[in-house]
């Protein structure tokens, strides 16, 4: 009867034009949404993001013997290329000839191949240093990496050998893709060949552990199945323990998770780990200028001799 009552009243009301305002539960609004954010790059845990550390789980193929020929021949590969022909000797009419004629001048230097020479990491790069001697000495491997690449410039520009430096910035992380792409997307008329420089680092319980004292000396890797790259990986390895008299640790690859540097460039490409910083002998020498200048003088050596014999 009540409700009756009401609906009456309402009725009423209309009519006459005196209808109450009955209170109204206002609706609920959505909640807001968080503002948008842009994706952030997340790391791959099954990419292996650059070299310098050796681990058990790495199941490298060692090559005990640098000469043998490889058994693989899958891989990024290119047509051997002849060497340029020695520039002409023309006698002009001009110069004075018999005894106490001067030297001519050394022909220019006629290139081979682009040598695209990385780095390897950046200021930036998490780890990849030393232990911190008790005089206050410490390696940064970015640091080390650039002098002896540094080095390794200064005498191929004394010469003429073509190069390409694939990462002169300094303030930056791994740049990892990005230093591949820049060595894919360099236009050359020659043929590429890429050379990746480190300094390697043992199992250590932290960065200012040593790792065991029978972890050092010297390594080159390459991309497993690379005819070129196997060949090319044991010149330097040659090189470089003949230049510096360091622990043979011979040639290395991996079947399957390969270095990025290595299974992502379209060329040709060595890495190599010239001395363990996390090794207390090793450590000591790679200190020194004169272990680093023989260490370049060694990438210089196989350079040289891979521009005259090819690959």
């Amino acid at each position: 009867m009540k409700d009756f009552l009401q609906v009456i009243t309402d009725i009423l009301a209309v009519i006459f034009g005196d209808a109450p305002e009955r209170p109204r539960t206002p609706t609920p609004l959505p909640p807001a949404l968080p503002p948008a954010s842009p994706p952030q790059p997340q790391a791959d845990p099954n990419e292996p993001q650059d070299a310098g550390e050796v681990s058990d789980s790495d199941d490298p193929v060692v090559v005990s013997h640098e000469g043998e020929p490889p058994r693989d021949t899958n891989g990024p590969e290119f047509d051997p290329v002849p060497a340029p022909p020695p520039p002409e000797e023309v006698e002009r009419p001009d110069e004075p000839t018999g005894p106490g004629r001067p030297n001519p001048p050394a022909p220019e230097y006629r290139a081979r191949y682009m040598w695209c020479i990385d780095n390897g990491h950046g200021s930036l790069t998490a780890g990849k240093r030393s232990p911190v001697l008790p005089d206050g000495r410490q390696l940064l491997e970015f640091e080390y990496n650039r002098d002896i690449s540094a080095r390794i410039f200064t005498e191929l520009d004394r010469i003429g050998v073509a190069y390409y430096n694939v990462l002169p910035e300094v303030n930056v992380g791994n740049f990892l893709i990005e230093r591949v792409d820049r060595a894919n997307r360099l236009s050359s008329s020659l043929p590429k060949l890429f050379v990746s420089i480190h300094g390697n680092a043992g199992p250590a319980a932290s960065l200012q552990d040593f790792t065991d004292d029978e972890v050092r000396g010297i390594e080159t890797w390459y991309y497993h199945g690379s005819t070129n790259g196997r060949n090319m990986a044991a010149v330097f390895q040659r090189k470089l323990i003949e230049h510096t008299g360091m622990v043979n640790r011979h040639l290395r690859s991996k079947v399957t998770g390969q270095f990025y540097v290595l299974r992502a460039t379209r060329m040709p490409a060595v890495l190599t780990e010239s001395g363990f910083y996390n090794n207390r002998y090793d450590l000591e020498r790679m200190l020194t200028p004169e272990f680093r200048q023989a260490v370049a003088d060694a990438h210089v050596a196989a350079i040289l001799e891979i521009e005259e014999n090819g690959l």
